[in-house]
This record gives structure tokens, sequence and C-alpha cells, in this order.
């Protein structure tokens, strides 16, 4: 509460000396005055008015000192800044900038985004537009699952000539109740010194199913055209838009593999890095 106030009226601007027992979160809390008139008129002998010229000095708990002006729009204090320093007190949620005048002032955060009194900054709806992204700064992996993905798998020619009886792991499981779609894979072949033979039809498929007998996830791709390579190629499987049939409990939340049918391949040692194309599907 109130427990002093005095105006001096010699000196310009006038100083208003006020002690009170309340603290700072008190004292500029809007209707703080109107509560301590009782008080105020008893002390003042009088009602008090405030002049538009009056600098508030006051002493609050607990033993702090510091200026103010009186805002009669809130009927509380708001303190000002020391010399070089900002205000001790600032409205709910404002920031402080810099006004065409050079001088700190309090402000709502708008625009492409808000800012909360615990300062959570939030980013507006529809904010990020395609003109504030960097050029080749999204990736996939920050992509809605849907709208595609891509996976980088490195075939040592050991894994290439070994697929009949040891599928490669394409891509993982997906998670419960989603599906992955291929859309192509692109074979990026690096060619040693010998060229492959025998083997057969290779294919992704889903699961990890010896000699290729798991349901077909992909195009397939001849052994022949393997088989034919004898300078450093591209090959690819195509998807299977269109084509793919194959049971939901053979394919949801299921990992897809690649291995090839007939037999294993002989000799060659060329290796072989595999671009996957592929999109994550929730089926209804």
């Amino acid at each position: 509460m109130i427990t002093s106030i005095k105006r001096e009226f010699n000196l310009f601007p006038n100083i208003v000396g006020i002690v009170t027992t309340d603290d700072l979160a008190v004292i500029t809390t809007a209707g703080y005055f109107g509560s301590q008139l009782a008080d105020v008129e008893l002390l003042n002998n009088g009602v008090w008015q405030w002049e538009i010229e009056d600098l508030v000095l006051i002493y609050y708990a607990t033993g702090q000192i510091g200026f103010f002006t009186y805002d009669a729009a809130t009927d509380a204090f708001v303190a000002l800044a020391a010399n070089g320093g900002l205000s001790n007190t600032l409205s709910s949620g404002f920031v402080f900038v810099g006004n065409a005048s050079n001088v700190a002032t309090g402000v709502a955060m708008s625009g492409d985004a808000t800012i909360s009194n615990t300062g959570a900054l939030t980013i507006g709806a529809g904010a990020v537009t395609g003109s504030k992204i960097a050029a080749n700064a999204v990736d996939y992996a920050n992509l809605a699952l849907d709208v595609g993905a891509s996976a980088t798998v490195t075939l040592t020619a050991a894994q290439i000539k070994a697929l009949y009886d040891t599928p490669v792991q394409l891509i993982a499981a997906p998670g419960a109740g989603k599906l992955i779609v291929i859309d192509s894979i692109l074979w990026d072949i690096a060619y040693g010194t010998t060229q492959y033979t025998a083997g057969g039809v290779l294919a992704a498929q889903y699961g990890n199913t010896v000699h290729g007998a798991g349901p077909v996830a992909s195009g397939t791709l001849a052994a022949a055209s393997l088989n034919g390579v004898a300078a450093s190629s591209f090959l690819s499987n195509g998807g299977v838009a269109g084509t793919l049939n194959v049971l939901k409990s053979a394919s949801l939340n299921t990992a897809v593999y690649l291995s090839n049918q007939t037999a294993d391949f002989a000799t060659g040692d060329s290796t072989a890095t595999l671009y996957v194309r592929y999109r994550v599907v929730t089926p209804a």
C-alpha cells in the first residue's frame, strides 16, 4: 500500500515522491493507483491530481527505488529506463524495438511470427513461402512421406553375386499401416575388369525372401542387362505404378529388399550404387 505521497512544486518537471509496501509487479499493474485512492486522499488531505509533467520517484518493495511516470490509460506506473538502459517494465508479450526516432519502444511482434509472454515464438500459418526458403535447402527427409524420398545403397561385387541367397535391404520397414511404393531404381555401375555371368531376373521385393521369391515391389531387370555391362554404365528398374499386385499382409510395414531369381551371378567384379526413389503411403 502507498504510505507516503508528496509533490515537490518548486521543480520542473515536478517530482512526486511515493513510498509503498508493494513491489514492482504490483505498482505496474493496471488499476493500481485507483486501488490506493482512499489512502492517498488521507495522506494528501484531499483529492490527488496528476500533472502531465509529473516525474514519480518511488521507493517500493523490497528496498528498491526508481523513477516512473503515471499512465492515466492504465492507472498504473511505468518504469523509466536508467541512463543508457531499458525500462524495467514492458507490456505483456511486447519486445523492445528502436523506433524512427532511435528510441527503444515496446511493441507487439507481428507479421510472419508472434511471441508470447513466455518467450514462445509462433510462425504464422502460411508464413513460410517458397521465396523464403533457400534453394536446395529442403531434403526429402523434411517432406511428407507420401511426397517422395530417396535411398542410396552401395553394393559390392560379392553382394551382387550373392543376391540369390542373400537379399540386400534397400528400405527399412516404414511403420504400422504404411506401404512403400517404389518409383524407380537407378543402377550406377562402376565397371571393374570382368563381366557378370549367370544369375537371373533382378527386382526389389517386399520382405527378406531368398531366390527372389518375395512379392515384387519394383519393375524387373533382366540378368542379361547386368551381364552385358562391359564398361561403367547406368541401368534401371522401373517402378510398379499400375502393376502392383500384393497382399496387404505381405507388404504393409514391410522392408524392401533386392534379390534375383534362378541362380547366383558368377564371376564379375563391378560395384553398383543404387539410387532408390520411393514414397511411403498410408492406405485407408
